[in-house]
């Protein structure tokens, strides 16, 4: 019996070639497109819980008028002996430099004379491994940073520095050659899905620090500090106690204390788990995902699942019907209704294997272009590829024939050998309905890629108040021997003829800005927190900064090394009249400056565009991260090697490079991008499927009009009035699936464009021309089933009748 179903399944694909291919392409794209969705949304969701109980471990971060993730030093620390539910606390930070950027480290192989500059290089404390689980190789975890002058790195770096040696006992000199460091542990590589990553860890107590003062006091908010709790603990309750127990430590202004608990400001405990997708706060360790993303992506997964499924199971649908009358001679015959429906059932399960088995081949060959086209790293688990394909694959193919199975066997022999269920409009209506899901599904998918697509190029040609274009960013590595030579270095680089003007910074558009207090004299208790940078004299001309009053700094002028030059918004957020003339207070570097601002800049954004225009002061300084040169682009490769051996002439023991300051603003939107990239990768998909569905419904149906048509062609109907009588029906449940999806797109990414401080409207237009972009694709998807049937010859169609 078993072996008879096989072979009538068989038989009947074989049979219907073109409408099995359809069924299996269209089912398999679907399915390997859900695939690919849910590993991309497993490894998003797997982030930090590789650590042992990681749901125990907890960021402390600052919530306030700037929430931030970087607190001071010694609370980790603190809490632990204050707080019994504390069992461990780890503080760590990257190698800062001026203004707080993070810096590349040297590190020599004496031996091997083996130099790099490392970027990924943390301070710890010696309770690292208590807190984090990362796995180590050699070396002892409890007592590997306890060891002053001790380094542990990474299993790459290992290789790196020492080849197939053991590298435990080995020494390295740091920090350009004025340390030696022993080697006192390996680890395993840190995972892609860590919120941070590292390659060297070194003690705090090994890291000695020019800028010590304040640094590992609770004066300064420097540190990104981590705790772990024993499992009875209450992390909410231990929450509500920091602020009032931070101040015996911090001693809080009366007025101070105040504003924080009227605001609900404090210190607060961020799960671990919840940093990758649900953290954005300013001095993140690196860029995080972002939770919208996921939901957005689990959508995608379900329309493209719903629009393959539905088109399988309508496809099937329809296919049963052709077979009504074997279906009336079995039950004519005997045949039970319970053997049909496993008949049927049985028929389109083995379809759905078979799509199985090609969307996993189509998974295998576009895996690794889809990790280059979207930024993220998806890694296939075999475990979970071949049940999960499987049991879509069942689930889907169980839906599909048991919804034929149980409405043609409930029909009578009688009325299915005369034909007469056909015209039952109620088989119909559901397969439109299921029509209009698929297309309101590709609709939102095609209409969202656009908005996504629009707010990216609005992004990159919105004007951000200085000039972008034809920057390079050269980050001085060096700094305590290059600092003392910029004004000659900018000399010798003027020299060159594609050279158009040279700055030095602290810092560069797009990154994070650490942040002060300013005030005016006469009110120093409405002081506000402004992002600050340290520049040179041609700061504002290199970037072609505006000032609305004021002047630039000036090498001619002394006073205004005691200067301050300040954006818009910080002169009205000071309540300012005219800005220029007027003093104010900088509470930085530990010390409060008293000094009058010069000049007044039109606001441009030095952030995101996630992120409003904020408070931003200026001052003169001889300490920086960063060169920028303005190049002219027609002698670029000419110019460019000509700054490599004018850097050389003053830096030879570090290699030069540079980067576009266009292209790292660019990297701020890299997750949009890859989203757009995404959502229009799989509208196009969406569609493709959704227009097999309906050539193969369409072509299901002209075949049932055919002698209609034989007869409308008799009685002298036009060949453009039958092609429009077949593409009726057809288009109205398009356009339906149009005037359905735009308003539910519409609220969906307007959520979206919310997290845009800078935005761009929604267009009508979108949805028209989205729509209409459908309507041609489902038309030009129709057209050749339409005119083959209206072309048809009423003689051959009707001579039997």
């Amino acid at each position: 019996m078993l072996a008879s179903y096989f072979t009538i399944a068989f038989r009947n694909l074989l049979k219907n070639k073109v409408y099995s291919f359809i069924n299996i392409f269209g089912l398999a794209l679907g399915l390997a497109c859900v695939f690919l969705i849910l590993q991309y949304l497993k490894t998003e969701l797997s982030y930090d819980r590789f650590h042992d109980q990681a749901e125990n471990v907890y960021r402390i971060v600052w919530d306030g008028d700037n929430p931030q993730t970087r607190v001071p030093h010694p609370i980790a620390q603190a809490m632990v002996r204050d707080f019994p539910e504390v069992e461990s606390a780890v503080s760590l930070s990257p190698i800062w430099g001026p203004g707080l950027t993070q810096q590349t480290f040297s590190i020599r192989n004496l031996q091997k004379d083996i130099k790099y500059d490392e970027l990924n290089v943390l301070s710890v404390d010696s309770t690292f491994f208590d807190v984090f689980s990362f796995p180590l190789i050699s070396g002892n975890p409890r007592t590997a940073l306890s060891k002053p002058m001790g380094m542990l790195l990474s299993e790459s770096m290992a290789k790196k520095y020492f080849g197939d040696e053991n590298a435990l006992g080995k020494q390295l000199a740091v920090n350009d050659d004025q340390q030696l460091v022993e080697i006192t542990g390996v680890f395993k590589d840190v995972p892609v899905t860590s919120h941070f990553h590292f390659d060297f860890l070194l003690s705090y107590v090994t890291l000695k620090r020019g800028n010590t003062g304040d640094y590992y006091t609770w004066k300064d908010f420097g540190h990104f500090n981590y705790i772990r709790l024993k499992p009875e603990a209450d992390s909410k309750l231990l929450e509500s106690k920091m602020l009032d127990w931070s101040n015996k430590y911090i001693e809080w202004s009366a007025e101070d204390l105040r504003h924080l608990k009227e605001n609900g400001y404090g210190f607060q405990l961020q799960p671990i788990t919840d940093i990758h997708l649900r953290s954005s706060l300013r001095w993140e360790l690196e860029s995080n995902g972002n939770i919208d993303y996921i939901y957005m992506m689990t959508a995608a997964a379900l329309l493209i699942l719903i629009i393959a499924g539905v088109n399988f199971v309508n496809l099937t649908t329809a296919l049963s019907s052709e077979r009504a009358k074997e279906i009336g001679i079995r039950k004519t015959l005997g045949a039970f209704r319970k053997q049909l429906a496993f008949q049927f059932v049985g028929e389109a399960m083995l379809v759905a294997l078979f799509a199985m088995v090609i969307a996993g081949i189509m998974i295998e060959a576009s895996l690794s272009f889809i990790n280059v086209f979207t930024g993220s790293p998806i890694v296939i688990n075999y475990e979970d590829l071949i049940p999960m394909l499987a049991g879509l694959s069942l689930l889907v193919g169980l839906v599909a024939g048991i919804y034929p199975s149980l409405y043609l066997s409930s029909i009578k022999p009688g009325q299915m050998l005369k034909g007469k269920f056909l015209q039952n409009p109620g088989g119909v209506r559901i397969r439109q309905t299921f029509m209009v899901f698929q297309f309101i599904a590709s609709m939102v998918l095609i209409s969202s890629s656009v908005i996504i697509y629009n707010q990216l190029g609005f992004i990159q040609h919105k004007s951000l108040g200085f000039n972008q274009e034809e920057l390079i960013v050269i980050p001085v590595k060096n700094r305590k021997e290059m600092n003392p030579k910029i004004s000659e270095l900018r000399t010798e680089l003027l020299s060159i003829p594609g050279v158009a003007s040279v700055s030095a910074t602290s810092n560069i558009p797009g990154r994070s800005f650490n942040q002060n207090g300013i005030f005016t004299p006469d009110h120093p208790d409405e002081d506000i927190d402004a992002s600050e940078v340290y520049v040179d004299y041609d700061f504002f001309k290199t970037l072609s900064i505006e000032f609305t009053d004021g002047k630039t700094f000036s090498l001619e002028n002394p006073a205004d090394r005691d200067a301050f030059i300040i954006n818009e918004t910080a002169m009205n957020s000071l309540h300012m009249k005219t800005g220029v003339g007027e003093e104010i207070v900088w509470n930085g570097d530990g010390e409060k400056t008293r000094g009058k601002v010069i000049g007044v800049v039109k606001d441009f954004n030095f952030q995101s565009l996630h992120r409003p225009i904020g408070p931003l002061i200026f001052r003169l300084s001889t300490h920086f991260n960063y060169v920028v040169v303005r190049v002219r682009t027609d002698e670029f490769p000419a110019t460019i090697a000509s700054i490599g051996q004018a850097w050389k002439k003053f830096d030879d023991d570090f290699t030069f490079e540079f980067t576009f300051l266009k292209e790292q603003l660019d990297q701020q939107y890299r997750s949009e991008q890859n989203m757009g990239n995404v959502l229009a990768s799989f509208s196009l998909i969406a569609v493709v499927i959704a227009c097999f569905g309906l050539l193969g419904i369409a072509a299901l149906s002209f075949r049932q009009k055919t002698k209609e048509i034989s007869v409308r062609k008799v009685l002298g109907a036009s060949l453009m009035g039958l092609i429009v009588l077949l593409m009726r029906d057809f288009t109205r449940l398009i356009g339906l699936s149009i005037v359905l999806a735009a308003p539910l797109t519409w609220w969906m990414m307007s959520r979206w464009l919310e997290k845009f401080s800078f935005r761009t409207e929604i267009n009508p237009l979108v949805f028209v021309g989205a729509g209409g972009v459908l309507i041609l694709i489902a038309w030009g998807t129709l057209a050749y089933l339409t005119l083959k049937i209206a072309k048809l010859n009423p003689a051959e169609t009707l001579k039997s009748e």
